[in-house]
């Protein structure tokens, strides 16, 4: 029997806005619309879709997207979905806005995870004409450059990796024209990449955590960038962590960053190697795609290859993680049973 409970799934037609292609809302649909009577699908592009939406009290919503610009007040405001959800009693799938907040700023997730007590790179954000030589830099090169709130591999090419002050300044100019804001620049690590899946359990308050590594071929220099044409282009190799101790060392890092941000439901936590073989966090992203195809999506590829977890069983994962913050006389829960996949953490 179908639950009543309504989900409506939020995305937004800007790509620039949304995590989530309208092919993957469509899935996604399909996939609930299985168990859930009224499953319906939000274009979010501005503050009059929010109030339509809310308008219509879902029991949950899938949320894909984490803030819209708000274009009628001078500055760079911004409307978070999360936030605006909360304070309309609305539950939602994922994270809240503390934690979506630090998501999108890298530095400031960064700085979090650094005062944990966590390994990360040390970095400095970086505008054009700042610095005129090389010994004023705070750090030292080899150093990487890139956006400070972009996904999806915006701003990072072979450029990104700089071993000398005239090629510094011709990225962070690039990037403080391309994306009007400064650059983050960074410590380059110059070994393994991998990417952690985090799931919640529905058992209990332990995380579920799913690595996979993510292997690119070099480039003339000679270093694995994975960015923005890789990715579009899906060049990358998405293998299993085989090496029990580099995957304990990266899995406890992925879930202590995953914590120390406030993060909940799922996510991913970006880890790379350094050249000694230690872990450090990248960034997190907490409204992951979520693309069918497991060579297209990160989390679905970690679900498939760590848990052999199939699609639907991944999408209900979520549904219900978000659904059992809800009381029962609010919504309908299915009663679905995962124990099948065994779905325990990877390392405690």
């Amino acid at each position: 029997m179908k639950s009543n409970t309504h989900i409506e799934i939020v995305r937004s037609d800007t790509s620039s806005l949304s995590s989530m292609g309208q092919q993957s809302a469509q899935m996604i649909r399909h996939v609930l619309g299985r168990h859930y009577k009224n499953v319906g699908i939000t274009n979010v592009s501005n503050h009059h879709d929010l109030t339509k939406l809310a308008a219509t009290a879902p029991g949950l919503i899938f949320l894909g997207m984490k803030n819209i610009p708000v274009t009628t007040s001078p500055g760079h405001h911004k409307i978070w979905l999360s936030q605006y959800f909360d304070e309309r009693g609305l539950n939602y799938t994922g994270s809240n806005r503390g934690a979506i907040a630090l998501d999108y700023d890298k530095p400031a997730s960064k700085q979090a995870v650094r005062q944990a007590g966590l390994m990360t790179s040390s970095h400095f954000l970086a505008q054009s004409g700042q610095y005129t030589l090389a010994a004023q830099l705070p750090l030292s090169f080899p150093l990487f450059i890139k956006p400070p709130n972009t996904g999806g591999g915006k701003g990072i090419d072979s450029a990104s990796v700089v071993r000398d002050f005239p090629a510094y300044e011709s990225k962070v100019e690039a990037i403080n024209r391309r994306f009007d804001c400064p650059a983050l620049v960074e410590n380059y690590l110059q070994g393994r990449e991998f990417s952690v899946a985090i799931m919640s359990s529905t058992n209990d308050d332990e995380l579920v955590a799913m690595p996979i590594e993510l292997i690119t071929e070099p480039n003339l220099a000679g270093d694995r960038i994975l960015g923005q044409s890789v990715k579009a282009a899906d060049t990358e190799r998405v293998v299993a962590v085989t090496d029990l101790a580099v995957k304990a060392l990266v899995v406890g890092l992925a879930k202590a960053a995953f914590n120390v941000l406030g993060a909940r439901d799922y996510g991913r936590i970006d880890i790379r190697l350094d050249a000694d073989g230690t872990p450090h966090f990248l960034e997190a992203n907490l409204v992951p795609g979520l693309a069918q195809h497991d060579f297209t999506s990160y989390f679905t590829a970690a679900c498939q290859i760590n848990r052999a977890m199939d699609y639907e069983t991944m999408i209900l994962s979520i549904v219900e993680l978000g659904l059992a913050r809800q009381s029962s006389a609010d919504v309908d829960l299915l009663d679905i049973s995962f124990d099948h996949l065994n779905l325990v953490p990877a390392f405690s």
